[in-house]
């Protein structure tokens, strides 16, 4: 009977590829060399190879998980690090135990151990959920990419409804990045960073960042609190307060232009 030692899965779309060690048990015998006792171990490993076909994703059940993806930042969070939870925990994302089951029957096992491969089939693909969407033929850098755009229609659509320029977001920007087409698409230049913890470096586009020169005269708004009634014992403390404003600016001004002058 041959035992299990060693076991490898490979995740592609549509197929789980396991490669297994096989070895039969130590058979140990002792002889007699110059008047010692010597004890002789013999093991035979055989490897075996299996694949399990599982059906890829219609663009409809994607698209879906995209969406849910895109409503709740958090849950990508967590799938980024390793974990399923709220709504997308619901989405049946890991193959059932009766599909991966029937896959195993289907191929045939060989002189696997079916029991034990379909185990850590389960296991690893629990411990790494984006090989589940990998299996069903949603790469990472796809998913990040199609959740990223969700992000960028979202924003242009809310900015037509709207009729007026909002501040720049993320989802701007990147849609921004998308249009202007970099070398590297943004989603698949974050998720790289984000594997390589590299996330608090500079975008391809960084160099791209030009100084603006600052204004001579800054315009200062006035304060707009009631500041009369946060303290009431201090006469015309809005009245200072705009002037301090005014005098910081004025300072920074000055500052920048000597600054302009080095």
């Amino acid at each position: 009977m041959k035992e299990l030692l060693e076991l490898r899965l490979e995740v592609l779309p549509g197929l789980i590829k396991a490669t297994g060690s096989l070895g039969s048990p130590a058979s140990a015998g002792a002889d007699r060399v110059n008047g010692k006792a010597g004890a002789t171990t013999e093991k035979q490993v055989h490897r075996e190879v299996l694949t399990l076909h599982l059906p890829q994703w219609l663009p409809a059940r994607k698209n879906e998980v995209l969406l849910q993806l895109s409503a709740h930042p958090g849950e990508l969070y967590d799938l980024l690090q390793g974990s399923l939870n709220g709504g997308l925990a619901r989405l049946d994302v890991l193959p059932a135990d009766a599909e991966l089951e029937q896959a195993a029957d289907e191929q045939g096992t060989g002189l696997l151990p079916a029991g034990e491969v379909l185990l850590r089939i389960r296991q690893q693909l629990a411990k790494e959920p984006l090989l589940a969407f990998a299996l069903r033929g949603l790469s990472k850098e796809e998913l990040l990419t199609g959740v990223f755009a969700l992000w960028a229609e979202q924003e242009n659509e809310r900015i037509e409804e709207e009729g007026a320029p909002a501040p720049v977001s993320l989802a701007s920007e990147l849609a921004r990045l998308e249009r202007k087409g970099p070398a590297v698409s943004s989603g698949e230049w974050l998720a790289e960073a984000a594997a390589e913890g590299s996330l608090h470096q500079p975008g391809p586009l960084f160099h791209e960042i030009s100084s603006r020169p600052f204004p001579a005269m800054p315009e200062v708004i006035e304060p707009e609190e009631d500041w009369s009634a946060l303290l009431p014992q201090t006469p015309k403390a809005r009245e200072g307060l705009a002037l301090l404003m005014r005098r910081v600016s004025e300072a920074a001004a000055a500052r920048a232009a000597g600054l302009n002058k080095l």
